[in-house]
């Protein structure tokens, strides 16, 4: 595989590619206000629109937490756990809870297996959702907005399912994080591309 040196990519790809090795995956309690503006959070969004989508379905949505529902969703973290573990300590349903009140703009991804005509498998479009959200990613890292991705096992619960009204043919993938950046934890290697690609 020919190798292409910084020196020959231009001012644009250089930018592109600081970018992408500048981002680092922030966890909510290092995330704190100002979060995203309105005007940049449709940025965000507008990144997203722009993942390959086969057949044009639009397979996957967003839906945002707002400050005002943010004990319901904690509510909902707090029921999940009393489901899985009737015995939970005090301590840790307080933590539950926590989980909905951290970084400053939250909110939900949400894939769709709704049969299609025709049919788009549901690998497919998985790697549409995870486009969708590392071009969020990306642009949140141009505005300066750190982010993170978080999930775990109240991701599908009854009490979440209910709380954002998720059909049957729905699932929620994973939370989306943002906001300012309190403190970073220490770049962590990265493997060069001769350690996972190869030629047939």
């Amino acid at each position: 595989m020919a190798h292409l040196s910084e020196d020959m990519l231009s001012n644009t790809s250089k930018n592109l590619l600081l970018q992408m090795t500048a981002r680092r995956n922030v966890a909510p309690k290092r995330l704190i206000e100002p979060g995203p503006t309105e005007e940049q959070l449709n940025l965000i969004f507008r990144a997203a629109s722009h993942a390959p989508d086969h057949e044009r379905i639009q397979p996957w949505r967003f839906i945002v937490v707002p400050k005002n529902k943010r004990a319901n969703l904690g509510e909902a973290f707090v029921q999940a756990l009393k489901h899985r573990a009737p015995n939970a300590s005090q301590v840790q349903i307080d933590a539950a809870y926590e989980k909905a009140l951290r970084a400053p703009c939250l909110m939900i991804a949400i894939i769709s297996a709704l049969p299609s005509e025709p049919a788009v498998p549901l690998n497919e479009r998985l790697i549409s959702l995870g486009c969708a959200i590392q071009n969020m990613l990306l642009m949140a890292e141009t505005l300066a907005i750190g982010s993170g991705i978080t999930s775990g096992q109240a991701m599908n619960a009854q009490s979440i399912r209910d709380l954002f009204f998720l059909t049957a043919h729905e699932e929620g993938v994973c939370f989306l994080n943002f906001g300012t950046v309190a403190s970073r934890k220490p770049a962590r290697p990265r493997a060069p591309p001769s350690a996972f690609v190869t030629t047939l």
